[in-house]
């Protein structure tokens, strides 16, 4: 299914050397101790501000840290015809 989706659509998240959807994306951090069981029942964007300011990431200066200490916006115009999650496998 073809649609347009704007470009400053926040559609998944490099985080570890993996392309994780925002549902995944929480699940492995809280899987990796790095979020609370909390995160899942926020927006993935409030619960990542959390964990960055109590890790003190400034996580809108991405090119202050690696995806292998913090998640990436992966945006809607940058992603493959094709990618998937690397979590669950649904196209992103």
């Amino acid at each position: 299914m073809l649609y347009l989706r704007k470009s400053a659509t926040i559609v998944a998240y490099t985080y570890k050397a993996e392309t994780l959807c925002p549902t995944c994306l929480i699940e492995s951090m809280i899987a990796n101790r790095e979020a609370s069981p909390a995160a899942r029942d926020m927006n993935e964007e409030t619960a990542l501000d959390m964990i960055a300011e109590a890790n003190a990431i400034d996580r809108y200066e991405e090119w202050t840290y690696d995806t292998d200490d913090f998640p990436k916006v992966v945006f809607a115009d940058s992603v493959e015809e094709s990618e998937e999650c690397n979590g669950c496998g649904e196209e992103i």
